[in-house]
C-alpha cells in the first residue's frame, strides 16, 4: 500500500490558468519543442514519477497477446498476471481523497460494498504514427482554431487538434477527437433500480466512421463535415427491434448543426430528431443518461463554460479487459447497488480536468460538470455531475481499455452510469450476452450506408 507521504506526492497537478473560450491561444516555440520531447506529439507527458509508481510513456501496447483474433471481437487481457496491489473504500478513502472523485467517495459512503481495487498502471494506449503526425502539424498550425465561443473547429484534421490545450473547450475538442478508427459493435445494456433487480434495456448493434481521421477524406468536405457518424439499431428486446438512430457531429458546430435521425418498425418512417441532443433522456437506455453524456460527452459546447482545472493523478478505471470476457450471467458483472468490485480494475491515471457550468439564460439539469480525460488518449475517463440544488446526482465511469489492434481506445467499451438521485444504476456497451463483441479494421462506410435514405430500407419489419 502507498503510504501517506506517497499519496500526497501524487497530487502534482500542472495547474493551467483557465483561457477565455475565443479562438485558440497560440502555443510558443518552447512549448512546441516539448512535444515529441518531454511530451508525446498528442501532448501527453512522457516521464513518470522517480520512484516508479506511475510509469513513463513508452509506446503503449506494441502486438497484441497471443490469441488474439480481431475477426472474433474478443479481446484478450495483455495484462492477465497483474494483481491488486491495494483497495479503496470507505473505511480508508479519506486517506486517498485527493486522487478520488466526489462521486466516488459519495459511492462509498452509500454502499459499504463499493471498492476500488487498484493495479499497476499501464499505460497501454498506442497512437499510430499518422495521427500522431497530424497532432504535430494541428500544434504547428496557426490555423487550427476553435471559433470565438469555442463551439466549432477550424483547419485542424487527422490528430489531436490541442495537444497543448489553452482552455477547456480545446481539451472537450480533444475528447471529441479521440483517435479511432471505423468499427462495428454488438453490445447489451441493463439498468438495476433501487431494488436491486436487473432489467435488460436493449441488445444493440452500431456502427461508426471517423471522416476527421480518413486519410482519403477532404476535410471539411461532404462527410468531411462531419467528425462521426454513427448507425445505432435495436436487436432486444423484441418490441424495439429494428429501430435505429443515426447521429452526425459536425466539427463546425457554430455553423452546422448536429444531425439526428429515427427510424421505427411500426411506423415505417425515418423522422428527424433534432430532439437527440443535450438533456433530453436517451429512452433506449431507460432514460438512465442524457444525450450529450453518449461517451461521457457529446455535442455542442454552446450551454456551458468549459474551464481548464489543469492535470491531475487518479484512480480511474482503465485495462478492463477481463470485464469484457464475461459472458451468460449478468450477476458476475451487476451487482444489487454497482457494478461487482471483483471485475472492474482501477489504475492509478494522469488525467485533465475540466470543469462546466451553464451559460447565462442557458437551461439544462446539471447545474456543475466535471470532466477527467486520460492524458494518454484524451477520452474521457469519468464524469461526475451536480443540480441545481448542488447534490451530486449522476457519475459516469468509462471502463476502458486500449485498442492495441489499430490504436486508442476501445470506443465500445462499458460505462457505468450511476443515478445518485434515484439510487438506482446503468450498464451501458456490456458485453455480456452471447451475440456480443467489439471489431476494429473494418473498412470506411460508404457515405450511402451511413445516409437516412438507407434507414428504411434496411427495416427488418
Amino acid at each position: 500500500m502507498m503510504s501517506l507521504k506517497l499519496t500526497g506526492a501524487l497530487v502534482a497537478g500542472i495547474a493551467l490558468g483557465w483561457v477565455c473560450a475565443g479562438a485558440s491561444a497560440a502555443v510558443s516555440e518552447q512549448e512546441l519543442e516539448q512535444l515529441g520531447t518531454t511530451l508525446t506529439p498528442w501532448g501527453a507527458v512522457i516521464a513518470g514519477l522517480p520512484d516508479g509508481e506511475y510509469p513513463p510513456y513508452e509506446g503503449g501496447i506494441k502486438e497484441p497477446p497471443a490469441g488474439f483474433d480481431p475477426s472474433s471481437g474478443m479481446w484478450p487481457d495483455p495484462y492477465p498476471e497483474d494483481k491488486p496491489l491495494f483497495s479503496i473504500d470507505a473505511s480508508n478513502m479519506e486517506q486517498y481523497k485527493d486522487q478520488l472523485m466526489e462521486a466516488q467517495m459519495e459511492l462509498m459512503r452509500r454502499y459499504p460494498s463499493f471498492r476500488m481495487d487498484i493495479y499497476p498502471t499501464r499505460r497501454s494506449i498506442m497512437i499510430p504514427k499518422y495521427a500522431a503526425d497530424h497532432s504535430l502539424e494541428n500544434a504547428r498550425n496557426p490555423q487550427c482554431r476553435t471559433s470565438t465561443d469555442g463551439v466549432g473547429l477550424y483547419g485542424c484534421w487527422g490528430g489531436t487538434p490541442f495537444p497543448i490545450p489553452g482552455n477547456g473547450y480545446e481539451a472537450m475538442w480533444n475528447h471529441l477527437l479521440t483517435y479511432t478508427s471505423p468499427g462495428e459493435t454488438v453490445s447489451s445494456g441493463y439498468l438495476v433500480d433501487a431494488n436491486g433487480a436487473t432489467t435488460l434495456l436493449l441488445v444493440s448493434k452500431s456502427i461508426a466512421d471517423y471522416p476527421y481521421y480518413n486519410p482519403q477524406q477532404a476535410p471539411y468536405e461532404g462527410a468531411g463535415i462531419y467528425y462521426l457518424r454513427t448507425l445505432t439499431t435495436s436487436v432486444e428486446p423484441a418490441r424495439e427491434a429494428g429501430t435505429q438512430t443515426l447521429l452526425w457531429y459536425p466539427l463546425r458546430y457554430d455553423m452546422d448543426e448536429q444531425r439526428a435521425w429515427s427510424y421505427q418498425p411500426g411506423l415505417r418512417r425515418v423522422r428527424l430528431a433534432p430532439e437527440f441532443a443535450y438533456d433530453t433522456p436517451v429512452a433506449q437506455f431507460g432514460g438512465a443518461m442524457f444525450f450529450d453524456e453518449i461517451n461521457l460527452f457529446a455535442g455542442r459546447m454552446d450551454r456551458f463554460n468549459f474551464e481548464l482545472k489543469g492535470r491531475k493523478l487518479m484512480y480511474m478505471p482503465y485495462n478492463n479487459y477481463r470485464m469484457h470476457q464475461l459472458r451468460g450471467d449478468p450477476s458476475q458483472l451487476l451487482g444489487a447497488e454497482h457494478f461487482n468490485p471483483d471485475k472492474v480494475r482501477y489504475e492509478l491515471r494522469r488525467v485533465w480536468v475540466v470543469e462546466a457550468t451553464p451559460l447565462p439564460e442557458v437551461r439544462h439539469m446539471a447545474a456543475k460538470k466535471r470532466f477527467y480525460l486520460d492524458e494518454d488518449s484524451w477520452i474521457a475517463l469519468a464524469y461526475e455531475g451536480w443540480d441545481h440544488s448542488n447534490k451530486l446526482f449522476r457519475l459516469l465511469l468509462s471502463n476502458s481499455a486500449a485498442n492495441y489492434y489499430t490504436g486508442g481506445i476501445l470506443q465500445g467499451a462499458s460505462i457505468q452510469v450511476y443515478d445518485l438521485s434515484r439510487g438506482q444504476y446503468a450498464a451501458l456497451q456490456v458485453l455480456l450476452d452471447s451475440a456480443c463483441y467489439i471489431r476494429y479494421g473494418l473498412p470506411q462506410q460508404p457515405d450511402s450506408e451511413m445516409a437516412p435514405a438507407r434507414m428504411g430500407s434496411r427495416g427488418i419489419r
